[in-house]
């Protein structure tokens, strides 16, 4: 890690204040509760030249929960995003950004997070938002052949007027109905029973978002997301660092077999939870002392730290075990139900941290 680097001179000599003030379209994906769609509308502090105030409104996409935040926000170096927000000044809602300013002040990525070990979080895309429509996302990425349905569509700068034909799903979606509220377009389409298996583009009004809905007939695999995590042990001196999972159904795809790259992502679905052993040693009984995980959101809770007196040699509540998902699809109730699992890890707190804000 040296002090100086030719990449470091090179940005120095041109480095200058990020002129990020204005609209920017927000999106970004919170684990367990899916994606987010919105508005981030920067202020510059006066007499500052790095320094903004954020008005943050967004939501969440397959829930319908609306969230506005405030914050204030620090750009160092012209590049390094470093702010808080939180919900009505809130601080129990508070959460850390951490961000990247792209080099042309169009697009800012990163990360907003809270939790014991910052282990809670979203996500974030930041884009400019400029005088055209931009297409955002949707609310549901699968279609099913043969059925109708309603997909909110997420925009920026929505057209002024709209009408059923200026939305286009691809071949074998016909869009029945359309109607725009705020910055957000619903729309009702059709699948066709012959419709092509496969991905489809959002067009409206000449802009696009390539592969933004996939049209499947059956759902034949469910993954759990991610496939192997950490959860730490807490809550009496130490936090708790908490995990959280989802199940995303998946098609096979063109070769008809799982787990391979043509698998089409149909979407996450809303799966029954639980833990199963993961046998590592002769009579492992782990899944009865590392924690629970919640049926329906998929959220595990570890248990407390330290030495546990009702278990085999006071043992702390550490250990593998497996989280796994269960999910039928509703058009699927005769099939037999999919499962997913994903490994978990369950160890001790981190007993020692450094935390360089503070000063001795």
């Amino acid at each position: 890690f040296p002090l100086e680097t030719a990449e470091w001179a090179a940005w120095s000599a041109a480095m200058r204040p990020a002129r990020i003030g204005g609209q920017w379209a927000l999106t970004g994906h919170e684990p367990g509760q899916g994606d987010v769609y919105g508005r981030v509308v920067l202020t510059p502090v006066p007499n500052t030249d790095d320094e903004f105030t954020s008005d943050i409104t967004y939501t969440y996409a397959r829930s319908g929960q609306q969230v506005k935040r405030t914050g204030r926000v620090v750009i160092y170096t012209g590049y390094q995003w470093r702010g808080r927000s939180s919900v009505g000044g809130d601080d129990s809602t508070a959460a850390k950004e951490v961000m990247l300013v792209d080099r042309d002040w169009r697009g800012i990525d990163g990360r907003w997070f809270h939790g014991g070990y910052d282990e809670t979080g979203i996500d974030v895309q930041l884009r400019r938002v400029g005088g055209d429509t931009a297409i955002l996302g949707v609310d549901r990425s699968g279609l099913r052949q043969g059925a109708t349905q309603t997909v909110k569509i997420f925009v920026a700068n929505p057209p002024s007027a709209l009408q059923a034909r200026d939305v286009d799903l691809g071949p074998g979606v016909t869009v029945t109905s359309a109607s725009l509220a705020g910055d957000v377009i619903t729309a009702g389409v059709a699948i066709a029973s012959t419709a092509t298996v496969g991905p489809r583009d959002v067009v409206i009004g000449g802009v696009v978002k390539p592969a933004a809905l996939v049209v499947y007939d059956k759902v034949d695999a469910l993954r759990v997301v991610p496939d192997w995590s950490m959860a730490r042990t807490g809550g009496v001196s130490y936090p708790k660092m908490f995990t959280q999972f989802e199940a995303w159904a998946y098609q096979n795809g063109p070769d008809k077999k799982p787990g391979t790259d043509d698998d089409l992502r149909v979407g996450m679905v809303d799966a029954v939870w639980s833990l199963e052993e993961y046998t590592a040693t002769f009579e492992d009984d782990d899944v009865n002392f590392v924690g629970s995980i919640d049926p329906e959101s998929g959220l595990f809770t570890p248990n407390v730290e330290g030495p546990n007196p009702k278990r085999v040699g006071q043992r702390n509540n550490v250990g593998d075990v497996w989280v796994v998902a269960t999910y039928r699809s509703p058009s699927e109730a005769s099939a037999p139900p999919l499962r997913g699992r994903a490994h978990l890890l369950v160890t001790v707190p981190l007993y020692m941290r450094f935390d360089f804000s503070v000063t001795p």
